[in-house]
């Protein structure tokens, strides 16, 4: 991949990033403010991930249907353009719902089409590589995102915050029209393949269990984290800074998680990311100080190499002519987790109260590093099948 590729598909990247990284952290909060319930807010972030699951579906079907990701991207960062102003001009938290699905399925289709760009332009040895640099795009995002909405939120309030968000987007299509896209060809046995083929593979679905189970803990942790510091009574740039400290401690992680697994292989480093999530979201229990949050979202950050690391193994076990379904499945699995994460989380913190709400997503943590087990990479095949030596 040229560095110019890299580049525009880093800054198309990190601009959906910082966005949606700084506005999450206050949108229960705001919702809150128009009048929603603890419950009511959950249900509203859960409408939020379905939309971006779509989205992430709606760009395998194009990719695959259309043979093209550049112009199906560029519209999108288009439509994107006067979203986040909308969400601020909201003044019901039907309104409000209605403007953040929006923008969340055109934002969950961009990344998903970017990922299935920078899967299409990477050499196999750095597939790992290129998906580090994207998930490097998520640390950072939550650094800039975390310091900037929330300082803007208390010195001008959300109706300016939300306006400079908008005015923020204008850059994706910029960076957009410097991306060079590759034509995958399919030969006519290439075809055949793939309509006698039953699916992506019995690993891709683990992966993509294992990616949902991983998923959800950190949402439900989201969610708990905005609401409680509320309760507490920290101020918007508190709640925000949180994610943005996590953003800055976990800044080399994926790329290096990336790199090094080009060489070593993929899973150790997602065992290593899963469990790094679960003893972050075990902290967060125990977290009352700001000082407790930093700390716990500076070990979540650096979960997040695990995304970047799980979409270089699934350019490993899918073949390059469904690849724009491989990965724009994979990428509506942590979408889906916030699906379930915050619909989980809303009930039980209404209902059942802030213990049971940490244990359930406790035990989830930890099953998803189970669901890990059972996936056989290229390598771990390779293994299975050499002869035995004496």
């Amino acid at each position: 991949m040229s560095r110019k590729q890299f580049a525009a598909l880093f800054l198309a990247s990190l601009i959906p990033w910082t966005v949606g990284n700084g506005l999450f952290p206050l949108l229960p909060v705001y919702a809150v403010r128009l009048g929603a319930s603890s419950a009511v807010a959950g249900y509203y972030l859960t409408t939020a991930y379905i939309a971006l699951a779509l989205g992430a579906l709606s760009a395998g079907w194009l990719s695959d249907g259309l043979h093209r990701r550049k112009l199906p991207l560029f519209v999108a960062s288009l439509v994107n353009l006067p979203l986040p102003w909308l969400m601020g001009r909201a003044h019901s938290v039907a309104a409000l719902t209605a403007t953040t699905a929006v923008s969340w399925f055109v934002g969950g289709m961009m990344l998903a089409m970017i990922s299935i760009l920078a899967g299409l332009s990477s050499a196999e040895s750095q597939r790992g590589k290129a998906f580090g640099v994207l998930a490097l795009a998520n640390g950072l995002g939550m650094l800039i995102g975390g310091l900037v909405v929330g300082w803007l939120v208390d010195h001008w309030g959300y109706g300016t915050m939300f306006n400079s968000m908008s005015i923020l987007t204008i850059v994706v299509p910029l960076a957009v029209l410097l991306l060079e896209e590759k034509v995958v060809k399919q030969s006519a046995p290439t075809k055949l393949r793939r309509e006698n083929s039953t699916g992506l593979g019995a690993n891709f679905y683990l992966l993509f269990a294992a990616t949902i189970l991983f998923s959800i803990p950190g949402f439900i942790a989201s969610l708990i984290r905005s609401l409680l510091m509320s309760k507490i009574g920290f101020n918007s740039l508190d709640i925000t800074s949180t994610g943005a400290v996590g953003g800055l401690l976990s800044l080399p992680f994926p790329f290096l998680m990336g790199w090094i697994s080009d060489r070593i292989g993929r899973k150790t480093f997602l065992y290593a990311a899963y469990l790094v999530s679960f003893v972050s979201f075990v902290g967060l229990a125990f977290s009352s100080e700001l000082w407790h949050f930093w700390a716990v979202y500076a070990l979540s950050g650096l979960a997040l190499g695990g995304y970047g690391v799980g979409n270089a193994l699934v350019t490993d076990l899918v073949p390059t002519e469904s690849l724009g379904q491989g990965l724009a499945v994979i990428g509506s699995a942590q979408w889906i987790g916030g699906i379930v994460g915050f619909a989980a989380a809303g009930y039980t913190l209404q209902n059942m109260g802030l213990t049971p709400t940490f244990v359930i997503g406790g035990c989830v943590a930890l099953a998803s590093v189970g669901a890990l087990i059972p996936i056989k990479t290229r390598s771990s095949q390779r293994v299975q099948a050499a002869p035995p030596s004496w």
